[in-house]
């Protein structure tokens, strides 16, 4: 069984590594809400970026990292124009997809595909930090396409696994058949995404209904809900819940700027 690299850099951010250059998720390195993990050189052999959604932990770096490594950025056309008009991205790296549009850059072929992010009470960030709350709420509104649509990729890598990121789309609004959709579709090997809140046994059920025998989990806002005192499924119960769903499913928590196989 062959194996991807990846290393996970905090947040959505993970890298996939490339005989011609790295694909990387969702790109976000500078520190905020306590967070202290990656640097911009920990993207230099970056030559994809694929954008989930314009929410600003998401988006804010990607024009800072397309910049000094003229990568390619594949998101939505919102994400795009927003890139193009606020950050002066030039359009030869801008790569506005639809969903099941599929594109091969750098050796990896990607698709996009919808899905639902949870609903956002703003109003409840405030029952901690005011200040990371409204940094958060701020950086959304004036600075992020945070309207854009949410898009979940699935990669083939030029070693030829199927990866199904489906970010932050592990939640109850993301369908059984909607997931039966891409098992259909990709046969994934690998699923990517991130638990959160009370979700587990949402995150349970997408990988045991995607079919895949592996499977990488994070918590995309560790810090920032620890500073809005928002609590989540401790990560040992996570893994209980999924192991119960798919016990034969090969399971990696990454630490922030773990580099690993699976």
């Amino acid at each position: 069984m062959s194996k991807t690299k990846m290393r996970y850099l905090g947040w959505s951010n993970i890298l996939i590594q490339g005989e011609g250059g790295d694909l990387v998720f969702d790109p976000f390195f500078r520190k905020m809400y306590g967070a202290n993990w990656a640097d911009l050189n920990d993207y230099d052999k970056v030559r994809v970026i694929c954008i989930s959604h314009g929410h600003h932990e998401h988006y804010l770096d990607s024009p800072i990292i397309a910049k000094k490594t003229g990568a390619k950025i594949v998101s939505s056309a919102e994400v795009c124009d927003h890139l193009r008009k606020h950050h002066g991205i030039p359009n030869e790296q801008l790569v506005p997809v639809l969903p099941f549009e599929e594109v091969e850059l750098s050796g990896f072929r990607i698709v996009p595909f919808d899905w639902h992010h949870r609903p956002i009470n703003y109003m409840n960030f405030f029952k901690g930090s005011v200040t990371a709350a409204f940094n958060f709420v701020s950086n959304n509104l004036l600075r992020s396409p945070w309207r854009a649509r949410y898009y979940g990729f699935v990669v083939k890598t030029p070693q030829g696994e199927s990866l199904l990121n489906l970010t932050e789309g592990m939640n109850p609004l993301f369908s059984d058949g909607e997931i039966d959709v891409l098992k259909q579709r990709f046969a994934p090997d690998v699923l990517i995404g991130g638990h959160q809140l009370v979700y587990e046994g949402d995150v349970a059920r997408c990988v045991q209904k995607s079919g895949v025998g592996r499977c990488v989990l994070y918590h995309p806002h560790e810090k920032l809900f620890g500073q809005m005192k928002i609590p989540s499924t401790p990560v040992g119960k996570v893994e209980e819940v999924v192991r119960a769903a798919a016990p034969d499913v090969e399971i990696k928590f990454p630490a922030p700027m773990e580099s690993f196989e699976i």
